[in-house]
């Protein structure tokens, strides 16, 4: 990969002296912050001074943390690369051991006197929010001594989600597939899904039964990390005095429980629209049987087309130009300054994601292999990078890291209008319809599975809460039944999707995947609205991504009218995925 196409690290720091540098000066200033130890009650003002020395500590980590990081992504056999991701962890460990005795002075001070500190002192108002949250969650606050022990093993607890990346991504030895005409193929995650998308379904077959065969020979190692993270999710929540891990974590995204059981509820109560999706496939693949491995080819689309990255950046900004120019403008900057690692390499990390760095700009990671699908990884990331750009230079450093719930939104809103413009631009009938296809898949893909994916956890951390022994047999047999309920009696289960759990990453960042599908929900109808061109929409919409996180997720959303806790969201997505799914069947009549 040319320097062209790799992330530009210099814009965090010139070299690893630079480096060295922070480390030092994070260190100095978490010595500065140890003098306020048990003194903030003294005065507004200490807490002040103390909570502005904290900003600068985290403002200088985020930095140190995604240098290191973001090298470490680049190549994660390097020895050295490693090592400084370690390095990085360490420090940010040693930040809150310092650090834990701010939360628990916090609490025990008189909550009238905390108070009539924010009221009068306006240097205050900066910080509002932390302290305001703080008297909210003081339930769920430990002592100081609790508090420090339990941010000195922060470091083991990430270790099983450590241990999994390292193991998947760096010692997986993927066996071979072979083509049509018998020469080898090279199975990886990246060109999995290329396979599962192609027309010979042999290849298919090959791609899925040999990709579940590595899970299931390393089953019991991967169950055991699994259940390790599963575990400390639910030991911690208790510690903290919540009902269930499930409430812990729907309180950290600033949502409900009610906005994860309205989305599981409603999901389940509309599966028929997802089994006659499965019928139309079936039928379109003129097969007897309708495999889980036949699912995402979509025998409408040309075969085998592949696009270049220039042509795909290309289609991203036009497809976006409804959201304005300035959007457009940044989404240039990004295009031009090396703000995204765009190919796939050996031992790069896997996948696609966007890190903001506050004070510098967004990286992104995507691992482009010429497919069409790509495009949409790339609008995709960028809507999480141009929320951290909005963000980022509208907050604080502790103000601007919103909720994962409503970054899902923003890279989502990306996508439907990308995929909207796509269709709307095409004028072959049976093109068309392969793209409405396409985006059905993405809905299924992101409503559906996502929440079967939620739904999942939810099973499997309430049988933990209740002290039931998990083995890989019985999770396997969860996730089983679990694609038999939401596929339908028209496809084969494979015995092999029992093994798939254990191929999600997302699950060692417990109650994620929940906000994908809450996401999409609330990103169809903001882009409904972007699309219909309603005044001052797109203005509203970008002024709640300035917002970072000084309001609830919940609350943020209603700012753009979308309520997450009822039913309605999720209602109206499954009419949108019906008004497609209804809208392909027509077109198959005409072509």
């Amino acid at each position: 990969m040319s320097e062209e196409y790799k992330w530009n690290l210099k814009d965090i720091f010139e070299n690893e002296t630079d480096l060295e540098k922070a480390k030092a000066q994070i260190y100095n200033l978490l010595k500065q912050i140890e003098q306020y130890k048990g003194r903030l009650n003294e005065s507004s003002n200490k807490i002040y001074e103390c909570y502005n020395l904290y900003e600068k500590i985290l403002e200088i980590y985020e930095k140190f943390f995604s240098y290191c990081m973001l090298k470490y992504h680049q190549n994660m056999a390097d020895s050295k690369n490693t090592e400084m991701y370690k390095m990085a962890e360490k420090v940010g460990t040693d930040i809150s051991t310092v650090t834990s005795f701010i939360v628990p002075e916090i609490t025990n001070i008189d909550e009238a006197r905390l108070k009539e500190f924010l009221n009068n002192d306006q240097n205050l108002t900066r910080y509002k929010k932390q302290i305001e949250d703080i008297l909210e969650e003081k339930l769920h606050i430990l002592s100081e001594k609790e508090e420090k022990l339990l941010a000195s093993f922060s470091e083991v607890f990430g270790a099983s989600e450590s241990s999994y990346d390292i193991f998947t991504n760096t010692e997986f030895e993927f066996p071979k597939i072979k083509d049509e005409n018998g020469n080898e193929l090279e199975l990886t995650q990246a060109t999995y899904t290329k396979y599962m998308m192609n027309s010979n379904a042999n290849i298919r077959k090959q791609a899925f039964e040999s990709m579940y065969y590595l899970y299931k020979k390393h089953i019991n190692t991967i169950t055991e990390m699994y259940i390790a993270r599963v575990k400390e999710n639910v030991i911690t929540s208790k510690l903290r005095k919540y009902h269930s891990s499930l409430e812990k974590a729907v309180k950290n995204d600033d949502a409900t429980i009610n906005v994860y059981n309205s989305l599981v509820d409603v999901v389940n109560e509309k599966l028929s629209i997802n089994h006659e999706y499965m019928d139309v496939k079936k039928q379109l693949l003129g097969k007897d049987e309708l495999h889980l491995y036949d699912i995402y080819y979509n025998k409408l689309r040309p075969e085998e087309k592949t696009i270049n990255y220039e042509t795909a950046k290309q289609v991203v900004l036009d497809a976006l130009k409804p959201m304005g120019e300035e959007y457009i403008n940044m989404l240039k900057t990004a295009f031009n300054n090396n703000w995204i690692d765009v190919y796939e390499e050996k031992n790069k990390m896997g996948g696609a994601y966007s890190l903001g760095v506050y004070g510098v700009h967004p990286y992104v990671l995507t691992n482009f292999t010429n497919q069409e699908e790509d495009i949409s990884t790339i609008a995709h990331e960028l809507g999480h990078a141009m929320h951290s750009h909005y963000s980022n230079s509208n907050q604080n450093v502790m103000d601007a890291n919103y909720t994962i719930m409503v970054a899902e939104v923003a890279s989502t809103v990306n996508e439907i209008i990308l995929g909207q413009y796509l269709i709307k631009n095409e004028e072959n009938k049976y093109r068309k319809a392969a793209l409405i296809n396409a985006e059905l898949d993405k809905l299924r893909a992101t409503l559906i599975r996502q929440t079967m994916f939620a739904e999942f956890e939810k099973i499997v951390h309430e049988k933990v809460e209740s002290d039931e022994q998990l083995t890989s047999d019985k999770l396997c047999d969860i996730y089983l039944d679990l694609n038999k309920k939401y596929f339908g009696n028209n496809v084969v289960i494979d015995e092999e999707i029992k093994y798939e759990w254990a191929r999600i990453p997302h699950f060692y960042s417990c109650f994620y995947v929940y906000k994908y599908a809450t996401g999409i929900s609330a990103a169809i109808a903001i882009a409904k609205k972007i699309l219909s061109g309603e005044n001052g929409f797109v203005e509203k919409y970008i002024n709640m991504l300035k917002q970072g996180c000084t309001k609830k997720s919940v609350d943020l959303l209603k700012m753009v009218d979308v309520n997450l806790e009822s039913k309605k969201p999720y209602e109206d997505a499954f009419e949108f995925y019906n008004q497609n799914l209804e809208e392909l069947k027509e077109l198959i009549k005409q072509i």
